[in-house]
C-alpha cells in the first residue's frame, strides 16, 4: 500500500467511521418514532398500514394481509422497545449492562421481518418501474420502505457491535492472512448465480412484449398489455424492464471482476480510479433486500397458500436464489475490498 493510499484509506475510513457512528442512534430515534405510531395504532388510531388499512395485500401476498390495528400495534411496539434499549447498548449509561453479542442479536431478530416479512412484491416492482419514472406510491407501499428503512439500520447497529478490531495502520479491519482470496472465491459463484437467475424473467417479459405468449396463452399478453395501457405505461417503459434485468445483470458482474474494483482506462475522467466501495455495496444491498422479500412471498404463496405454478410465475421461483446470490456476492465483494492491508 502507497503512503498516499494509506493517507486515503485512514482518513476517508475516519469520515466513515463517524457515520458508522451515528447509525445506533438513528436506529434508537426510528424505534422510538415507530414503536409511537404502532402505539397510537394499537390504541385506535387511524392510518393502520397492515390488514385492512392495506387493500391490495391480500393480492400482492402480504405477511400481514390479515393483521388487525391492536394485536399488531402492541407486538410491534414490543419489537420497537427492545430495538431501542438493545440499539444504545454501551452507549447509554443506562443499557452499558447489555453485552454486545446479546444486544446484536436482539437486533438482528427485530431486522430480520422489517427487511423480509413486511416488504412484498410492490417494493421491487416499483424498483424497476421507478427507474423509468413511473411509480404507483400509496401509504402502505410508503411503510414497507419505512420499516425496510428501520430494519437497515438495526442491522447495521448489529453489524457495529459485531465487527472485528480495526488496524491502526490503515484503519481498515483486520482479517486473517487469504481472507480476500477466500471471499473472492465465495464471491464468484454467488455472482454466477445473481447474474443467470434473473434472466428467464427478462427473456420472457422480453417475449410479452413482443405478443409472443412464452409459458402463457395469448389472452394473458393481450390483458398485460391492456393492464399497461390502463395504468398509463407506454411501450418504452414496457420494454426497457427487460433490458433493466439484463443491465442489473451485467452490472452484478462487478462484484468479482477486476472493473468493479477500478474503472477500465477507456472510462473519461475517471479511468484507473478504485470504485468506492460503498458506490457498490449499499445498491447492491438495498436490490438484495428487495429481491429477498419477493422471492420470499413467491414461495409462500406457493407453498403455504397452495397457488399452482404456473408459466407466467415460474420465473419467481428463481427470485430468492437471485436475492441470496446477490446478497452473498455483496458481502463477498465488501469483505475482500475491507481486508487489511498488506503492510499489516
Amino acid at each position: 500500500m502507497t503512503a498516499a493510499e494509506v493517507v486515503t484509506a485512514r482518513y476517508g475510513g475516519r469520515m466513515v467511521e463517524r457515520l458508522w457512528g451515528l447509525v445506533p442512534y438513528a436506529a434508537a430515534l426510528w424505534c422510538l418514532g415507530y414503536g409511537a405510531l404502532a402505539v397510537y395504532w394499537a390504541s385506535g388510531g387511524a392510518g393502520f398500514p397492515f390488514g385492512a388499512g392495506d387493500p391490495k395485500g391480500m393480492e400482492m401476498g402480504n405477511l400481514l394481509a390479515t393483521a388487525e390495528p391492536r394485536t399488531a400495534g402492541v407486538v410491534i411496539a414490543f419489537g420497537c422497545a427492545a430495538g431501542l434499549v438493545a440499539a444504545l447498548a454501551g452507549r447509554s449509561p443506562w443499557a452499558r449492562w447489555i453485552p454486545h453479542r446479546a444486544a446484536a442479536v436482539v437486533l438482528l431478530v427485530v431486522a430480520a421481518p422489517l427487511l423480509l416479512a413486511i416488504p412484498d412484491v410492490r417494493v421491487l416492482q416499483n424498483m424497476a418501474y421507478g427507474l423509468h419514472g413511473h411509480a404507483l406510491v400509496d401509504w402502505p407501499l410508503t411503510n414497507q420502505l419505512l420499516c425496510a428503512l428501520g430494519g437497515a439500520l438495526l442491522a447495521g447497529t448489529a453489524a457495529s457491535l459485531l465487527r472485528d478490531p480495526r488496524c491502526p495502520r490503515c484503519d481498515r479491519t483486520r482479517a486473517e492472512p487469504g481472507t480476500a482470496a477466500r471471499w473472492a472465491r465465495i464471491g464468484r459463484w454467488a455472482t454466477a448465480v445473481a447474474v443467470v437467475a434473473p434472466l428467464p424473467y427478462a427473456v420472457q417479459r422480453a417475449a410479452w412484449n413482443l405478443g409472443i405468449p412464452l409459458g402463457v396463452d395469448q389472452q394473458f399478453v393481450r390483458g398485460l398489455a391492456a393492464d399497461m395501457a390502463a395504468k398509463g405505461i407506454g411501450p418504452l417503459v414496457e420494454y426497457s424492464l427487460p433490458l433493466s434485468a439484463v443491465g442489473g445483470a451485467l452490472l452484478t458482474l462487478g462484484l468479482s471482476m477486476r472493473w468493479g474494483t477500478v474503472l477500465p482506462g477507456w472510462v473519461p475522467y475517471l479511468g484507473g480510479r478504485r470504485v468506492p466501495v460503498a458506490l457498490a455495496v449499499v445498491p447492491a444491498t438495498v436490490v438484495t433486500v428487495a429481491v429477498i422479500a419477493a422471492g420470499l412471498v413467491i414461495y409462500r404463496l406457493f407453498i403455504f397458500d397452495g397457488l399452482p405454478i404456473t408459466g407466467s410465475g415460474a420465473p419467481g421461483l428463481l427470485w430468492l436464489p437471485w436475492g441470496i446470490g446477490l446478497g452473498l456476492a455483496t458481502l463477498a465483494y465488501h469483505r475482500r475490498r475491507r481486508a487489511t492491508c498488506s503492510g499489516c
